[in-house]
């Protein structure tokens, strides 16, 4: 903070997290200013430790009484940041938003939800019982089509199957969960269920 000249408070959170309220005056470009300091900090973090920073930020606030919510907010970017870090091309910055970490982002934040851990169990218990009865990979099949955007030909080589072999696990898919795949908004329940599943298993 003293190299970039900025004003903040900053604090110890625990034994590996700071907290920064940094104070901008109505000339300041935010953005430059939460650039530069990132820049610096990267350099010295990894000079010192060879470990690459998380840097989270808040939204801006004008007074005092809000600085908590915007601590608060950083602390959930960072934490989602850490366990579901987006490409570096996938943020704004050389630091995280919210908007940064998106459905990821929000999801690990409320993986010790019960209504997330009930909407995961409701969506895809069947079929997470059927693969540990079966011993089968159903679900694996399932997260590849719909990495895939739904295209059957490219889940077929991404799973390694012929085409006749991976149609016939999505329809085992189907017949376990009583869902059409072809329904865009059954598939977009699922993808959000299996991203929930990794932040609960998290």
């Amino acid at each position: 903070m003293r190299e970039k000249r900025l004003t903040a408070l900053v604090g110890a959170l625990d034994d590996e997290a700071v907290g920064l309220l940094v104070s901008l005056g109505p000339r300041d470009d935010e953005h430059s200013a939460l650039e530069g300091f990132a820049s610096s900090l990267r350099r010295l973090v990894l000079e010192a430790e060879e470990l690459e920073p998380v840097i989270a930020v808040g939204s801006s606030v004008g007074s005092v009484r809000d600085a908590r919510r915007t601590l608060v907010e950083a602390t959930q970017v960072a934490d989602a940041a850490l366990h579901d870090a987006p490409a570096s091309g996938a943020r704004s910055a050389s630091y995280y938003r919210l908007p940064d970490v998106r459905l990821r982002g929000l999801l690990h934040l409320l993986r010790d939800d019960a209504r997330l851990q009930t909407y995961v169990e409701r969506e895809l218990g069947p079929l997470l019982a059927y693969d540990a009865e079966h011993n089968s990979q159903l679900i694996q099949m399932l997260r590849i089509y719909l990495e895939q955007g739904r295209n059957k030909s490219a889940a077929a080589d991404a799973a390694h199957l012929s085409r006749p072999s991976f149609y016939d696990r999505l329809h085992k898919v189907e017949r376990v969960l009583g869902v059409d795949l072809d329904q865009v908004e059954s598939c977009l329940s699922l993808h959000v269920a299996l991203l929930s599943l990794d932040a609960v298993r998290r």
